[in-house]
């Protein structure tokens, strides 16, 4: 008898769940919580059709099993994360997600009133998760973005002939930082340079942190060869690390205050005359 009263909430469920879909069609169209209304309802309706399903399986122990964070609601809750992370996708904001589920609460709470109370706790809790989502999604995709843009963007030039440079800039990854310094050593290789200078007056502490791992990846391609490190504007921790890590790879390094003694130094081991014009 009291497994039949449990399992009354999941059976009204699912036995309404196309009235509680048409009821938060309504209610999602006229919702006040809504500031963009580029979308339809319709767009969502899988979704939701998706949380009803879910929220009746977590309903088989009744309203109070109900719980956040409990072992009955986990499904719910890592569909709450997947709809922020799709929201995020999307280009939606946080205002939709905040609709789709707090209508979706309000029909639910309606459709079993002595269940409201459990009902409208887990409901908030979700919104909570997918908001989260949402923002963890978002943040990763402007994470992603800037590797991308560091990755493409960061200068990688030859000054002169035989002469290649990389100008660090901004908090790349330890990923990025390898991919760049692996792009600059098929420079100086394909150029037959003695020399690569890598500026790193640019980087940001972030970028310093990670210059580490990417560096390592850097030495262990150029181990063996006769590249000169030319390391120009990094600060004490940066220049202290690349010159233990340099030599430990078997390879040398000279370490520059400022770019332009950098560039002589390579313009002199490339075979240019660097003269200075005077002035009349």
């Amino acid at each position: 008898m009291v497994e039949e009263k449990k399992g009354e909430l999941a059976t009204e469920l699912r036995a309404r769940a196309a009235e509680i879909l048409a009821a938060w069609v309504v209610r999602f169209e006229r919702s006040p919580l809504r500031f963009r209304r580029s979308e339809k309802a319709e767009t969502h309706t899988a979704q939701v059709l998706n949380l009803v399903e879910t929220l009746t399986e977590a309903a088989y122990g009744g309203g109070e099993a109900l719980v956040p964070g409990s072992d009955a609601t986990r499904e719910l809750e890592r569909s709450a994360a997947f709809l922020g992370a799709q929201f995020a996708s999307e280009g939606a904001t946080g205002f939709d997600i905040a609709a789709v589920l707090l209508e979706l609460r309000d029909v639910v709470a309606g459709i079993a009133p002595k269940d409201a109370s459990a009902l409208t706790r887990v409901f908030e809790w979700l919104t909570v998760v997918a908001l989260d989502g949402f923002a963890t999604a978002g943040l990763q995709s402007l994470r992603e973005q800037t590797a991308e843009q560091l990755e493409a963007g960061t200068p990688i030039v030859e000054l002169l002939p035989k002469v290649p440079a990389v100008f660090l800039v901004g908090a790349p990854t330890a990923s990025v930082l390898d991919n760049v310094l692996a792009r600059a050593w098929m420079l100086a290789v394909g150029t037959g340079a003695p020399c690569l200078i890598i500026d790193c007056s640019g980087l940001a502490g972030v970028g310093e942190r990670n210059f580490e791992r990417g560096y390592r990846g850097f030495l262990a391609q150029a181990e063996g060869s006769a590249l000169h490190v030319l390391l120009a504007g990094a600060r004490r921790n940066v220049s202290e690390l690349a010159i233990r890590l340099t030599s430990e790879a078997g390879l040398t390094i000279q370490n520059f205050e400022h770019l332009d003694s950098a560039v002589a130094h390579s313009l002199e081991r490339a075979g240019h005359l660097l003269m200075r014009r005077s002035e009349r």
